[in-house]
């Protein structure tokens, strides 16, 4: 069988958007999930998907780097691509598409390893450093840009767990970053943080973003509107509206969106 080429190789040749769905479907055994969502997610900019529980939201997140494979019941159709790659071809490496394409979840959930052990882990897996010096500087600079060295480097073999639960989300975000993706998902990052820690992982995703394309899941709309610069309304399954969040929040197109903003649905 021919090989499909990397996702890598694709970087330099894609446009400017990052992620393009078309006609996406989700099953869950016989319960439909998803119903046709088309959207295009452009590079190096926040996209905040929104709507009311259950909408279906964080199942499309978890499309866009196979996360729902790891469900025996789950089946999706139509298409998903990162730089142009078709990331469901039956050629492509997952375990490379998920180092493409990390993920920060809802709850804190550092590895039972070390400060040091939990961002090593997946350079490690995936062969990233040549030696201990390379992942030393690795671990390091991952720590830095999530914003999170500074108070860790002097415990760096102290476990993950023993941080605050601020920390340690901060922690998972450089765990993700470690393996240099340009995609990163976030599903409701900061609903287990208090407003404090919320207020220094918004002010990391707005950093983040002139290095990797963000993609977060949140039922905040304050939050949807402090750190995207576009936004998705799901309802009941479906892609409601996308677009620029200034104008998803202050002249939407659909009147469902409006009455979700307005808290006339929720």
């Amino acid at each position: 069988m021919e090989k499909v080429k990397s996702i890598g190789d694709a970087r330099a040749a894609s446009g400017s958007n990052k992620v393009s769905t078309r006609d996406v479907s989700v099953f869950y055994g016989e319960k439909q999930a998803l119903f046709d969502v088309s959207v295009d997610i452009p590079a190096n900019q926040v996209t905040a998907f929104i709507g009311p529980s259950g909408c279906g939201k964080s199942t499309f997140l978890r499309c866009i780097n196979r996360m729902n494979d790891t469900i025996p019941v789950a089946r999706m159709t139509g298409a998903i691509t990162l730089d142009d790659i078709d990331i469901y071809d039956p050629r492509i490496d997952v375990v490379e598409l998920r180092a493409r394409v990390g993920m920060v979840f809802q709850k804190p959930n550092p590895f039972p390893k070390s400060i040091f052990e939990n961002v090593a882990y997946g350079p490690k897996i995936h062969g990233m450093t040549r030696n201990k010096s390379e992942l030393e500087a690795l671990v390091a600079s991952s720590l830095k840009r999530a914003g999170l060295w500074n108070e860790v480097k002097d415990r760096l073999h102290e476990p993950g767990t023993g941080l605050s639960g601020g920390q340690q989300q901060r922690l998972c975000i450089a765990r993700a970053i470690a393996t240099r993706p340009e995609v990163v998902l976030m599903d409701e990052p900061c609903s287990a943080l208090d407003p404090i820690a919320t207020a220094i992982v918004e002010e990391l995703i707005d950093e983040l973003r002139s290095n990797y394309t963000i993609i977060i899941v949140t039922h905040s709309m304050q939050q949807a509107a402090r750190v995207s610069q576009k936004t998705a309304f799901f309802h009941l399954g479906k892609l409601i509206e996308h677009g620029r969040t200034e104008d998803i929040f202050s002249n939407p197109r659909e009147k469902q969106t409006e009455d979700y903003i307005t808290g006339k649905i929720g």
